[in-house]
């Protein structure tokens, strides 16, 4: 982990009660003000993600700074899941950031406000070409809205949508299996069998946090991802939370839990629990996102890790994992700041290769820029397993948010409904031990009444059709053309 070389300072006292009160810390920036006649202060928002980010974000503004002695960087660090509301609280009482990090969704909701700039009008052809050929284009991007460029990446498109199946080999050969589960059956009994011998100090398996989000990475081995990241089918544009296969992926986690199989607990785990119990080898095995892979290799360098595809149906696969876009949005650029040139610089900064080489080497995170870490990666066994899953389970998938403003409007309200997903439902199914489907079958019902009303209210902007895809087939790779 790399430190900050300097003593973390704070703020006035003003605009500190003004932060806590969203949950915020600033993160030490050497000079949180700029010396007199000396230059710009820039804000920078993000979070404490990956564990350790704040440390290495300072040390890099630091480089930066001494690069470009006209500009400071003072860094507000918010908690992962009080960011946006946070951010949003700096915007209304006046004091914004100039550089902000609203992944995904979050950036949308910042556009709807009005503050996040456009960045056409600074980017060159140099610096479209540091990313991988085509996957700048509007269309396609992720990170443009209405042909404007609105954002900018930090990982690896493959990546944001990578998931993994991590497993103890030396656990998994103890209990007498050779390899890990193929199939849900497989991993039911293969965690049953690991938890009873393991005397209540080695469990089987666990959903990986307190929202259960080896639920859903499951389920998008059965069902189009977009039952899982919205309750609708795209094949149909209808409502699909009670989907066969997601139920079942609910059911599965529900049977275990109620037989004792999964490590207790888990209900109120944090997003560092699952791999840090892991490397102590208490946990043989869980699904997750691929940064878990660097983690666990930093707290435990000898465990006999294996990292493989995610099991599917005994029915066999019904869905590959979805690339729905180049990349996922995450940087944003403050509509509101009084200093666009130098926000720029550090937007700059933090999509340059040297940038991303420091980042990949910290964290072993796979970047937006292929070129700072492709090389290394495939020398790697943790990561080149990594790039083998991703290139046996993704495929593109299409995205009604960037195909037309109807469907942007259509995911966009139903996005701003998150009692409509089905995780706190299915979290409750499963610890409470309670059939799934009834629940599932109410949320579908809500969600169809939210797309009439939306269509209703659109002016015959948005129909159905905006979220219907009727040729895609989630098992084969989605052109526009079709």
């Amino acid at each position: 982990m790399i430190r900050t070389r300097r003593t973390l300072h704070w703020a006035a006292a003003m605009t500190a009660l003004a932060l806590a009160a969203a949950g915020c810390n600033l993160v030490g920036t050497g000079s949180d003000v700029a010396p007199t006649g000396a230059g710009v202060t820039i804000t920078v928002a993000l979070v404490p993600d990956p564990p350790g980010a704040g440390a290495f974000y300072r040390e890099q503004f630091d480089a930066f700074q001494a690069a470009n002695p006209g500009i400071t960087v003072k860094v507000i660090e918010n908690p992962s899941d009080q960011q946006l509301s946070a951010i949003e609280l700096m915007f209304q009482q006046g004091s914004p950031p100039d550089v902000f990090r609203a992944q995904d969704n979050g950036m949308d909701r910042m556009l709807e406000r009005g503050w996040v700039a456009p960045l056409d009008t600074y980017v060159t052809e140099e610096f479209i070409g540091r990313f991988p050929e085509g996957s700048m284009e509007p269309a396609t991007s992720g990170l443009h809205r209405d042909g404007a460029l609105m954002s900018l990446p930090l990982v690896w498109g493959d990546w944001s949508a990578l998931r993994v199946f991590i497993y103890n080999q030396a656990i998994l050969k103890k209990n007498g299996f050779d390899g890990p589960p193929k199939t849900w059956s497989e991993l039911e009994t293969m965690a049953t069998a690991i938890t009873k011998n393991g005397g209540g100090k080695t469990f089987g398996y666990s959903p990986g946090a307190a929202t259960a989000p080896a639920v859903e990475m499951l389920a998008n081995t059965a069902v189009p991802y977009s039952i899982t990241a919205q309750g609708i089918d795209f094949r149909t544009g209808k409502a699909a939370t009670a989907d066969p296969g997601l139920v079942e992926a609910v059911e599965l986690h529900r049977r275990m839990q109620a037989a004792d199989v999964m490590m207790p607990g888990w209900e109120s785990w944090d997003g560092s629990r699952a791999f840090t119990e892991f490397a102590a080898g208490n946990l043989a095995m869980y699904a997750n996102a691929p940064w878990n892979v660097a983690e666990i290799r930093k707290l435990n360098p000898e465990i006999q890790m294996g990292v493989t595809t995610i099991p599917v149906p005994d029915s066999g696969r019904g869905a590959y994992t979805a690339l729905p876009q180049s990349f996922g949005p995450l940087w944003g650029m403050s509509a509101k700041s009084k200093h666009p040139q130098e926000a720029w610089k550090v937007m700059d900064f933090l999509s340059s290769k040297k940038f991303h080489e420091a980042y990949y080497k910290t964290f072993g995170t796979f970047t937006a820029l292929e070129d700072a870490w492709k090389e290394q990666a495939s020398k790697n066994p943790d990561q080149k397993a990594l790039l083998d899953v991703a290139e046996q389970t993704l495929r593109r998938a299409p995205n009604p948010k960037l195909a037309d403003e109807g469907g942007r409007a259509i995911l966009t309200a139903r996005e701003a409904k998150p009692e409509l997903r089905h995780i706190e439902a299915a979290v409750a199914a499963i610890v409470g031990d309670k059939p799934f489907l009834p629940v599932a079958k109410d949320l579908d019902k809500k969600i169809e009444t939210l797309i009439d009303q939306t269509i209703a209210a659109s002016d015959g902007k948005a129909s159905r059709k905006d979220i219907t895809f009727a040729g895609w087939d989630p098992l084969k790779p989605y052109s526009p053309e079709q």
